[in-house]
């Protein structure tokens, strides 16, 4: 009988391969970043959240400078109401726009969410985030969502996020 792992375990296993992916060669990565805040749902029901975001060297497009990126977060569960009470694993790449105003930064990814619960009702789902990022830190509010693209619910989960950059 082949060894069976929960679905968090195999989407955090991706999300690794993912990042390291990635962040190949210290030529390519820009930086890395562990944050940790809240999250909260459309129905207010706050829990912890923490995110691994990696950013790839800047690229010119034009006008616009941007980055990939690469994001592996958990959402907590909640212990309020059934429908919200399992822990999730976010994935996420895409890009991030940068350079536009001071150290402000907007990012788009396009995310794969480990379980289905109110606040995340699909696997698939987007993930759009504000923030600023200094020297060494950086703070962030990010935003989950699956556009009600896939039905369910759809309550998103709102962060705001506060990390270090190394």
């Amino acid at each position: 009988m082949p060894m069976r792992f929960p679905p968090i375990s195999r989407s955090l296993a991706a999300g690794v391969v993912l990042a390291s992916g990635l962040a190949t060669g210290q030529a390519h990565a820009a930086g890395y970043s562990i944050s940790g805040g809240a999250s909260v749902t459309a129905s207010r029901d706050f829990t912890p959240a923490v995110s691994f975001d990696i950013n790839g060297a800047s690229r010119q497009w034009g006008p616009v400078t941007w980055q990939p990126v690469a994001s592996i977060g958990w959402v907590g569960a909640r212990d309020v109401r059934p429908s919200l009470d399992e822990d999730v694993a976010v994935l996420g790449a895409g890009v991030r726009l940068v350079d536009w105003w001071k150290q402000a930064f907007f990012s788009f990814q396009l995310g794969y969410a480990s379980e289905r619960t109110d606040a995340l009702s699909s696997h698939g789902q987007f993930i759009s985030s504000l923030g600023w990022e200094g020297e060494s830190f950086v703070w962030t509010i990010r935003h989950i969502s699956n556009a009600n693209f896939f039905g369910g619910k759809n309550l998103g989960e709102t962060m705001l996020l506060a990390g270090v950059r190394f």
